[in-house]
């Protein structure tokens, strides 16, 4: 049976251990298929089945799996206590895998059948860090748009959000998809095809996600899983939709810095027509 690589201390210098060493974001490529695999210190782990297309960057998940782990001598075990994924972590059962090689971003394991298997690290994580969240979150830069009138008498209403785009789980190694400048053309022509009726109120306005959605995932290589609306204002007072086109364009400015997002609301409330917040 093969063993583990056992680092020895020296000189007074703490060396990490292999335990330290399996804990982590690993990936497991099989065809088309990624098999991700998340060790946490509690010995406790997650794993997702991810399917990409021809061109590796559309992602689709085909279940999830999770259960607890545990590293004995020269063996990594692997018991699933949930799963919907069974022909790859099979329910109530307990994998056990020979570790033949593991080093800071790869580990060579040998399944119980003899078959070999490379695991990949995607992302680094030191011993105590918590738990990375995988989600991406991209802002947009705030839209004003005239919304569209359904007779010529009808006043000129203004519809201005502010909202980010989420994205679904990239592949190993993909990059963060930036957001094309047409991306926000087509998303200005979207809104300012709606009338007044379409954006009266937030749930009227929640229901124009998916819609929005579909127009702006060709532009973001179709990564794009929701739109989370910050703040929507519909009014129809010019001052009013220049006051939040500053206020978001300093904001987006200042994003990412800890002051900005501690005092960061992320409102979800529409203006009528009189700026009352509802």
């Amino acid at each position: 049976m093969a063993g583990i690589f056992f680092f020895m201390a020296g000189c007074g210098d703490r060396k990490t251990s292999d335990k330290e060493m399996v804990l982590g974001n690993w990936a497991q490529h099989r065809n088309r298929a990624y098999i991700l695999l998340i060790i946490n210190p509690k010995e406790t782990w997650q794993s997702s089945v991810r399917i990409a297309d021809a061109t590796s960057k559309i992602v689709a998940s085909k279940g999830d799996a999770e259960g607890t782990w545990h590293l004995q001598d020269s063996q990594l075990l692997f018991t699933v206590m949930a799963s919907t994924i069974e022909n790859v972590w099979a329910k109530n059962h307990t994998y056990v895998f020979d570790v033949l090689e593991l080093e800071d971003h790869r580990m060579l394991l040998q399944e119980e059948n003899g078959r070999k298997v490379e695991w990949k690290k995607t992302g680094a994580r030191k011993p105590g860090d918590k738990d990375e969240n995988t989600a991406l979150v991209i802002p947009m830069a705030p839209i004003a748009v005239n919304l569209n009138k359904i007779s010529s008498g009808a006043p000129d209403r203004y519809l201005c959000i502010s909202m980010e785009l989420g994205l679904r789980e990239l592949m190993p190694g993909q990059k963060i998809p930036r957001v094309h400048p047409r991306a926000k053309e087509a998303a200005i022509v979207f809104l300012s095809s709606l009338i007044h009726s379409d954006v009266e109120d937030f749930d009227k306005v929640r229901d124009q996600q998916s819609r929005l959605k579909e127009v702006l995932n060709p532009y973001m290589d179709g990564v794009i899983e929701d739109i989370n609306i910050k703040r929507v204002i519909v009014s129809t007072d010019m001052e009013k939709v220049e006051e939040f086109l500053i206020e978001h364009t300093i904001g987006a400015e200042k994003q990412g810095s800890p002051e900005h997002n501690d005092k960061e609301k992320q409102d979800q409330d529409a203006a009528s027509d009189d700026d009352r917040q509802t």
